[in-house]
């Protein structure tokens, strides 16, 4: 795949990512409240926000900072420079361009739909900007398998998928459990990063060379 081509794939995931994200929320917009949430996540939220031993509280407010673009952003530059610097400059612009499109995403959607964050109770934790969508859910699902991913292709390695999984599994619920997202906010987010996610894998994929008979 000539560059041109990876080029367009990059700017064409991208698109979608936002595409998807306008259309969906102009679809929830039009069925219900979207200011006060739905029903459904109301009754969810309150079932999800139980009362937890405080050694698990204190994983659901701590461990989503692992999957949020403040934390990642620092981690995967210094990790791009460093590979840029031992000549795997493929694997530095996959990761670089994976969490630029994360990090720029996010605060993109929020500005444009400025979706008020439930009122359940007191917040806790990473909450800055509007609550649609979840920025946790897109850098989770887009940069933290591409890294897992890139670590089976280059090392073999499986356990960083089954890593990620669980990483990403505990901060989605994390995000409803503290009150800080609706629902809908997390399946926009999680939608929308495997856009991005499965855009960039296509457009970095390995170059194959022809076998000469």
């Amino acid at each position: 795949m000539s560059w041109r081509h990876r080029g367009a794939w990059v700017i064409g995931g991208y698109l979608a990512a936002v595409g998807f994200a306008t259309a969906y929320a102009l679809v929830l917009q039009r069925a219900g409240d979207w200011a006060t949430g739905f029903e459904w996540e109301i009754a969810l939220l309150r079932r999800i926000h139980i009362e937890v031993p405080s050694w698990l509280d204190g994983i659901f407010l701590t461990l989503p900072w692992l999957g949020t673009n403040i934390t990642l952003l620092p981690i995967v530059l210094i990790a791009a420079a460093w590979l840029w610097k031992i000549r795997r400059r493929d694997l530095a612009v996959h990761l670089f361009v994976v969490q630029m499109g994360s990090f720029t995403l996010t605060p993109l959607l929020k500005m444009m739909y400025e979706r008020p964050r439930p009122q359940l109770w007191e917040h806790r934790g990473q909450f800055a900007w509007a609550a649609y969508p979840s920025g946790h859910a897109i850098a989770t699902i887009a940069v933290l398998f591409t890294v897992a991913l890139l670590l089976h292709r280059e090392r073999g390695w499986r356990w960083p998928i089954a890593a990620a999984g669980v990483l990403t599994l505990v901060t989605l619920y994390s995000r409803l459990y503290l009150g800080v997202h609706w629902p809908t906010d997390v399946v926009a987010g999680v939608l929308m990063g495997a856009i991005w996610l499965i855009a960039t894998l296509i457009a970095f994929a390995p170059m194959t060379r022809s076998r000469v008979a």
